[in-house]
């Protein structure tokens, strides 16, 4: 998949985007905001959709749009879900889910207000606000990043250090990729370009190759090719994944919608985690080159790094300053950012429901 490559380029695009359409002037440290919280940003929510249904007068329901990081898949399940399942409009919001692709940057159509809603990283958050992309974090679908480093089985892999004198097929400029480099002190990787097509790989043994513990090993295993994975959590990297993010613009216009949304898109993930063969086919329909089997297979993957003993305590898709600060100061360490910022600015757990 080309995903880690959209990653890189959607922050450059969205910069540009804001600074010709002057979104530019609602953000960053220049814009007002809410106070910050140990929490990260706190806005004090109005009346939420979900109070106005609850009125003796029907009321009409609030459009919002949500733009997916890339096609539709298990990864986005939580969401799917809540659309499925009626829980958006059951907390007044009308809700439309676009997929995303390589040549579509969910930060550029956030930034641009032609969606309100976008999926993506901390790290690549922390980066748009450094270049005036004013988005805020609201919820993390996955508490660690799900990519892996992939390698053939009978390799003797055995952690990061192992690495020494590897090729590696990876995409350039990949951030988790840059700390791992940087912390284990790989000077002599042969670096290869991955071009989202798993061949190369393949046929060079001794190699090992970026992607999804959710994707690639089920693509590779259909192939009758057995892998083993480390997993880019486990090098120290502490990237939120999955961000559910907005503008500090929109948070600060609407924010019973955000509240109705962040909070029925929990309400979808605890659905999906107990019910996702039947939600997956409600995704193909967005997807139609996704089977319905690869996604049962990314849904079990993917279950341990959305619920653990963190968000079973604080509910699904907490966040916390230290993480945050966390990725911050790695980023700095590798030349992703050029300065500390303020990053209780770069999210908010105001709106999540505790368990």
């Amino acid at each position: 998949m080309n995903r880690n490559r959209k990653r890189s380029l959607s922050v450059i695009m969205a910069a540009s985007l804001v600074a010709a359409a002057g979104c530019s002037s609602a953000g960053g440290d220049s814009a007002p905001s809410a106070s910050p919280s140990d929490t990260g940003t706190s806005t004090a929510p109005s009346a939420s959709p979900a109070s106005a249904a609850a009125s003796s007068e029907p009321q009409e329901l609030q459009k919002a749009r949500l733009i997916e990081g890339w096609y539709a898949k298990g990864e986005d399940g939580g969401y799917f879900a809540a659309l499925q399942q009626g829980y958006y409009k059951d907390a007044g919001v009308d809700m439309t889910i676009q997929p995303g692709g390589p040549q579509i940057s969910g930060l550029q159509l956030v930034a641009s207000g032609k969606a309100d809603f976008g999926i993506s990283y901390a790290d690549d958050i922390l980066r748009a606000r450094e270049q005036g992309i004013p988005v805020v974090g609201l919820l993390a679908g996955f508490q660690y990043t799900p990519q892996v480093l992939i390698y053939h089985k009978d390799d003797d892999v055995k952690g990061f250090e192992d690495l020494k004198g590897r090729t590696v097929f990876i995409q350039p400029g990949v951030l988790y990729w840059e700390y791992i480099k940087y912390k284990y002190k790989l000077t002599d990787v042969n670096e290869l370009n991955y071009t989202g097509q798993l061949v190369n790989f393949i046929k060079t043994k001794g190699s090992l190759n970026q992607g999804y513990i959710t994707n690639e090993p089920y693509a590779l295993g259909q192939q009758g090719i057995d892998v083993n994975v480390l997993k880019i959590a486990d090098s120290g990297y502490a990237n939120y994944c999955d961000v559910l993010f907005t503008t500090e613009d929109y948070l600060r216009k609407h924010p019973d919608i955000v509240q109705a949304v962040v909070q029925a898109s929990q309400k979808g993930w605890s659905y999906y985690l107990d019910n996702y063969k039947s939600v997956n086919p409600f995704i193909q329909t967005f997807n139609k080159d996704m089977t319905v089997e690869a996604m049962n297979y990314e849904a079990e993957q993917e279950t341990p790094f959305i619920l653990n003993d963190e968000t079973k305590a604080n509910g699904i898709g907490y966040m916390t300053l230290d993480r945050w600060k966390t990725v911050q100061q790695q980023l700095l360490q590798i030349g992703g950012l050029k300065a500390e910022q303020d990053v209780s600015k770069a999210f908010t757990t105001e709106y999540l429901t505790k368990p």
